[in-house]
């Protein structure tokens, strides 16, 4: 598979861009500082770019089969809009260049809440408050964009190392869980971008 991966540099894409290569994949990693990825590989190729730099986002994605972007922001405590700003670039590259599908990492906030709405709008706790805003509103663009998205939707992500025992659920939250770390959020991510099971829904993802 080829594909291109956004933040690639941060605690899920880093692990993401390692095992996509180590299984075979063929990956294009767009960074703003390469020496911040700290991996090589012969499948690996790094292109050094911003976001807002249409053309060059349009040349990551091209020729890729699948599109991961796991940007986040590293610094919510105040109105951000990095995740709605990179979510719009990159669906824009995406339809220019023709490529259809596109995996990212969302937080558990955007699942379905048994009340109506989404979980984030139900007594979210105030310091998460501007990150949520910042992925509702990344999620409507998906939604709007008319490409094959798939969300995947973690909450709480500590440090950790990978497991790979970890659950999960189509339009919710795994009963039970309240984190999980973000190595098997990648290994998670990972596998919904190789596969073909899953299109345009919102999956959350927990701890085993």
């Amino acid at each position: 598979m080829r594909l291109t991966v956004f933040g690639a540099t941060g605690r899920v894409g880093h692990t993401l861009v390692h095992d996509a290569v180590a299984q075979g994949h063929e990956v294009t990693a767009y960074v703003r500082d390469p020496q911040r990825l700290g991996v090589k590989h012969g499948r690996l190729f790094v292109k050094k770019g911003s976001l807002e730099d249409g053309t060059a986002v349009a040349e990551a994605v091209r020729g890729s089969e699948v599109v991961v972007s796991a940007i986040g922001a590293r610094d919510a405590t105040h109105a951000v809009t990095v995740v709605t700003q990179a979510t719009r670039a990159i669906v824009a590259a995406m339809k220019a260049e023709g490529v259809q599908r596109l995996v990212t990492v969302g937080a558990a906030g955007l699942l379905p809440h048994p009340a109506g709405g989404l979980t984030g709008e139900h007594g979210l706790p105030p310091f998460l408050r501007y990150a949520f805003e910042d992925h509702r509103n990344a999620l409507l663009v998906l939604q709007e964009s008319g490409l094959d998205w798939v969300v995947v939707c973690p909450p709480v992500m500590p440090s950790g190392v990978k497991t790979g025992k970890y659950r999960t659920a189509v339009e919710a939250l795994p009963a039970g869980g309240r984190q999980v770390y973000p190595e098997d959020v990648a290994d998670f991510t990972l596998k919904v971008a190789a596969s073909n099971e899953l299109h345009r829904v919102r999956v959350g993802i927990v701890g085993d």
